[in-house]
């Protein structure tokens, strides 16, 4: 009877501390299983633990599964932030290979700049060198020049060999630049027969242009014949882009034993300004007043036609 006893007073201890935990009413418990004297029977209690196990159980289950839905959550919240993150993070890549492409841009600019400065430079410094030699040189030769008209047979015959390859080799003719290997200073012969023939420079717009012709040894020039670039009937753009021709020009000499470059000059100190050629195929002869005597000789373009294109040959009858 005592243990009797102790077992209902142990088991509605129990259920009260299991209730009064998990916040389940101790009544509804008690009864939904009835038992005898105010106390349950061990079967009773064993039904009754199982309905508060199962009752805890639902209860754990939708704390669980509540917790389980916030992790959801947050997992998708997350995973939103990451593609956030992600598409961010493909703006700034695409934003540093735009400003790579720029700074390429940029730097291929600069040296085009880097590159026409150097090229100003040279000019700046040649010019100087002239204008030195002008104040120190005490000869004064006059280039005031009269233009004369020449027949083919004539220029062949009085060229000084410009028209012949085997009198002055391609390596003789040297130039400032070129179009390309088809538009070399070796094709700037008049009459040309090789190449595009004649000379194209490839910075055709860009001042202090220049084609040089190495004598090998000094001879005596009365004058000089330029042409224009000779049509190409066969290409559908000559009539407008290959109409090229320079329009005047400057000349200087250079002697075998000497290191001074020498201008022709007018009768007033400045460098004299040869009148050139008013269409592609029609030479214009220039004669000196007086024969100069040199080695080497070169033209400088000053104004042209589309481009820097030209012939010539120097005379020497």
């Amino acid at each position: 009877m005592k243990s009797l006893v102790f077992c209902c007073v142990f088991v509605n201890c129990f259920v009260m501390s299991l209730c009064v935990n998990q916040a389940v009413d101790v009544n509804t418990v008690i009864e939904t299983v009835p038992g005898q004297n105010g106390c349950l029977s061990l079967a009773k209690g064993v039904e009754l633990f199982e309905k508060i196990g199962k009752m805890i159980g639902r209860k754990f289950e939708q704390l669980y599964n509540e917790e389980k839905q916030k992790v959801a959550d947050g997992n998708m919240i997350g995973r939103k932030f990451e593609k956030l993150y992600n598409e961010e993070k493909q703006k700034v890549a695409d934003g540093n290979m735009i400003g790579r492409k720029f700074e390429k841009l940029y730097n291929e600019e600069k040296q085009k700049v880097a590159i026409l400065n150097n090229q100003i430079s040279d000019v700046t410094k040649e010019m100087n060198t002239c204008n030195d030699f002008r104040k120190i040189t005490t000869m004064r030769e006059s280039s005031v020049v009269v233009q004369k008209d020449y027949s083919t047979p004539q220029l062949k015959k009085c060229g000084v060999g410009m028209q012949d390859i085997n009198k002055i080799n391609d390596s003789q003719i040297t130039g400032s630049s070129m179009w390309d290997e088809n538009h070399g200073p070796q094709y700037g012969r008049l009459f040309a027969t090789r190449g595009i023939k004649a000379w194209c420079s490839q910075n055709g717009k860009v001042i202090g242009q220049w084609i040089c012709v190495d004598l090998k040894k000094d001879i005596q020039i009365i004058g000089v014949v330029t042409a224009g670039r000779p049509p190409l009937l066969l290409s559908p753009t000559y009539r407008l882009y290959h109409k090229q021709w320079v329009k005047t020009f400057s000349m200087e000499y250079k002697t075998d034993k000497s290191n001074k470059l020498n201008s022709f000059l007018d009768p007033t100190g400045k460098v004299e300004v040869f009148q050139g050629n008013t269409d592609m195929t029609t030479p214009v002869v220039n004669i000196f007043r007086f024969p100069i005597t040199a080695r080497w000789f070169t033209i400088r373009p000053i104004d042209y036609n589309n481009w820097i294109s030209m012939q010539f040959d120097l005379l020497v009858c």
